[in-house]
């Protein structure tokens, strides 16, 4: 028996509606950025451009997380690796109004701490990309390529420390053909758009954007992400709340009845919270255990 098809909406209309939600998106979404860039051969195309290197992509994690349950956590857009084990981190933030070097330098340290095992000698430290892109001419220098060198003072000479740090800055200029073309489509993603700088990266924006597997990917994606989001600000109320009883030197049972949560869940977060912990910690630790 086929299933019949809703009164308010036909099947086309719809799609049409999915479509057209996801047409919005350009590279700059954190969203769409990561899901286009599960494709070695796309991400590679990114990295080649934006870094003039000749970078062979084996493996690619998007929305790769690095939580720290004593200090800031984070979750780069996309890490790449290639076969001699150099790491490619990219992140995407084009409008945020923050200190984008020192996010830069923790994401770094971050990187570092996960992927340099304990008993390995220095020299091991994982050689690391940093593409760090935004819209904003944080820089004030009107380029779009900016890479950063440690030098010593009054020398030319170039320190190295296996790290490259890069800043993309989208509407910036630069004279390289590849790396203008790709800054452009970055800010406009044209699914129509035909190019061979970078047809797989292409070739992955119009399969988001024009064909229904893709769209029916991205319209999941996004409200998955509004769930998580929804789910996140529930446990970070109910942790403010027990706070507050805990505080008032409620007992679990007091707190359990005057909230109408679980009292093991109750209990469980006034251990965290008489163990010290912050509430970003603890929310941390419940999110964790709800994956």
């Amino acid at each position: 028996m086929q299933k019949k098809v809703g009164k308010r909406h036909t099947r086309l209309e719809t799609y049409e509606e999915k479509k057209e939600l996801v047409s919005q998106f350009n590279l700059t979404s954190d969203i769409f950025f990561s899901k286009v860039m599960e494709d070695i051969k796309a991400c590679e195309e990114v990295i080649r451009i934006f870094t003039g290197e000749k970078f062979i992509v084996k493996k690619v994690k998007t929305q790769y997380s690095i939580r720290n349950m004593k200090s800031h956590s984070v979750v780069l857009d996309v890490l790449a690796e290639n076969e001699n084990g150099c790491l490619v981190s990219i992140e995407i933030h084009p409008q945020e109004n923050e200190d984008h070097v020192r996010r830069v330098r923790y994401n770094l340290s971050c990187i570092d701490t996960s992927f340099f095992e304990k008993g390995e000698e220095y020299k091991d430290v994982p050689e690391t990309y940093m593409l760090h892109i935004t819209e904003k001419d944080f820089i004030g220098k009107n380029k779009g390529i900016n890479v950063v060198n440690r030098t010593i003072c009054g020398e030319t000479m170039t320190l190295e420390n296996g790290v490259h740090e890069i800043y993309v800055i989208l509407k910036g200029k630069t004279e390289d053909p590849g790396q203008k073309e790709l800054l452009k489509y970055f800010l406009k993603s044209d699914s129509n758009y035909e190019t061979e700088a970078f047809p797989n990266l292409v070739a992955r924006v119009k399969l988001f954007k024009e064909q229904k597997e893709g769209i029916d990917i991205m319209c999941e994606i996004i409200e998955r992400e509004r769930m998580e989001a929804r789910k996140e600000g529930e446990i970070k109320g109910n942790v403010a709340q027990i706070r507050k009883k805990f505080l008032k030197r409620n007992t679990p049972k007091q707190a359990a009845d005057a909230l109408e949560l679980d009292l093991s869940y109750i209990e469980n977060v006034m251990f965290m919270i008489e163990e010290g912990q912050t509430d970003e910690e603890i929310v941390m630790e419940l999110i964790k255990k709800e994956i």
